[in-house]
């Protein structure tokens, strides 16, 4: 494996958007005619996976932490991510911990010392059990496959946006379940000199894309509402 433990430092604000329907033509359209001040170009195909990895009983995922080896711009990682479990608005972004570059056919099995140690950094109390002999016993539970097409938003004086159009499949490894949903993801410049900008994006997908529903989840949050639903109890 290369590289070394590191937080993740994004200089960047994500915004998710489920699509309602199947025509995201319809969607660019509508903000290329609304954002006159823009211009939408199209950059690229692209596409990733994500295996999601947890012990049988769900320890990890039941305490909010997501162990997962990615398939990103033709490299591959483990990453450990601490979910937070405020609801809707007062979500903290999920803090991340990468732990390098890794082979294809590598588990976390194969890295278990450098996996629970990224664990114990993502909590501030320190664990009672066994992590390095947790991760060993570690499993692939799910697996999202993400492909799509990637656009560029332009603007006056330098200003670049990144528009995300997402088919993302979502698949339980041990049922075979499979379920689908299309979605748009911005990518927004931070700094007090892009708010301006940001903000009238989003304003416009919001006043003119009712096909467009955003939300705050993580891909493993929809991924377990979705593929395993919770059944309503009678009283």
């Amino acid at each position: 494996m290369k590289g070394k433990d590191k937080l993740e430092n994004e200089n960047r604000k994500k915004v998710h958007y489920l699509l309602i329907g199947k025509n995201f033509k319809k969607v660019l359209k509508k903000l290329d005619k609304e954002l006159k001040f823009y211009r939408f170009e199209y950059d690229s195909k692209f596409k990733g996976n994500e295996i999601i990895y947890d012990i049988p009983s769900n320890l990890l995922s039941n305490a909010g932490l997501v162990l997962s080896k990615q398939y990103d711009d033709g490299k591959t990682y483990f990453k450990v991510r601490k979910i937070s479990n405020l609801p809707g608005g007062f979500k903290n972004r999920a803090q991340k911990f990468f732990i390098g570059e890794c082979e294809g056919k590598e588990e976390p099995k194969d890295f278990p010392i450098q996996i629970s140690q990224a664990i114990e950094n993502s909590f501030s109390s320190e664990f009672t059990i066994d992590l390095v002999s947790l991760v060993r016993k570690t499993i692939p539970k799910i697996q999202i496959d993400v492909k799509g097409q990637r656009y560029k938003i332009l603007g006056g004086l330098g200003y670049e946006a990144i528009l995300f159009f997402e088919e993302a499949i979502y698949c339980d490894l041990q049922s075979k379940k499979k379920v689908k949903r299309l979605g748009v993801t911005l990518i927004l410049p931070a700094g007090e000199k892009n708010e301006r900008e940001n903000q009238e994006i989003m304003d416009a997908i919001d006043h003119y894309c009712k096909e467009l529903i955003i939300y705050r989840q993580s891909r493993f949050e929809i991924a377990k509402r979705l593929l395993y639903p919770q059944v309503p109890t009678q009283n």
